[in-house]
């Protein structure tokens, strides 16, 4: 197995839906250890209106989280970003700090309502592009009127958006729809990168091997490590030898 990228993770505690303690936190870190994560972005939600202004709590979680892994494991790389729900405040919340890009990169992790328009998704990332960031749509099988057809996500990826895929969609951790829309999606090649988007280490955990392996089986070994590796290093800004810290 290769070493993992996962720029997408609820493990900061007690800021989000996602650990709610610092054991929690550590367990979900060395959950991704042992499965071969080498360098993760701790992602929490973003939008005052679900988990409130929590920017001081996700800087003492991180502090926490950065001891832990240089501590316990030498070669474990954590870098910062949020998940946002995009909200029309989107600029005035980065320009504050509020919202944190992945790693102070363009790249802005996004998510929306999973019941939200096809029209309403597409001209959201359009105005984030317009904003000079780069948006990376969460788990973009979700959402399910986005794509009927692929012409909604061919039209934002060939614009510059960055298209994630959860590594549990594909075997229906999030139901059958989800689980089409998303090998859909993969046969029409218009996945960039994948996240675990963990929040524990038991319904939504931080695996990301056994996705890996089905794409290497699907659509090869190139692929693969482009989608859970290299791409993911390079959404936070890294260079091949990873030799950038925050």
């Amino acid at each position: 197995m290769p070493e993992f990228t996962d720029i997408h993770m609820h493990c900061l505690y007690g800021v989000d839906d996602g650990a709610e303690n610092e054991a929690q936190m550590r367990s979900i870190i060395d959950a991704a250890y042992a499965d071969g994560t080498r360098i993760l972005c701790a992602t929490p939600h973003c939008h005052s209106g679900f988990f409130g202004y929590n920017s001081e709590e996700s800087d003492k979680a991180f502090e926490t989280l950065r001891d832990y892994a240089e501590t316990r494991y030498g070669d474990l790389k954590v870098f910062r970003g949020n998940e946002l729900r995009y909200s029309g405040d989107f600029v005035d919340w980065m320009n504050s700090g509020f919202c944190r890009t992945l790693n102070g990169t363009r790249y802005v992790l996004v998510d929306f309502s999973f019941n939200e328009s096809g029209e309403y998704i597409v001209k959201a990332i359009h105005e984030m592009l317009n904003s000079g960031c780069i948006p990376v749509l969460a788990h973009a099988e979700r959402y399910v009127n986005f794509h009927r057809d692929m012409r909604e996500l061919i039209d934002i990826r060939e614009n510059g958006a960055v298209i994630q895929m959860d590594a549990t969609s594909p075997f229906g951790g999030w139901g059958l729809g989800d689980k089409i829309r998303s090998r859909r999606i993969l046969e029409h090649g218009l996945y960039d990168v994948v996240g675990s988007d963990a929040h524990n280490t038991t319904t939504r955990p931080p695996i990301l091997s056994n996705c890996y392996r089905f794409v290497m089986e699907k659509f090869g070994e190139h692929l693969a490590d482009s989608m859970f590796c290299r791409k993911g290093r390079e959404l936070l800004g890294l260079d091949p030898e990873n030799e950038i810290t925050e």
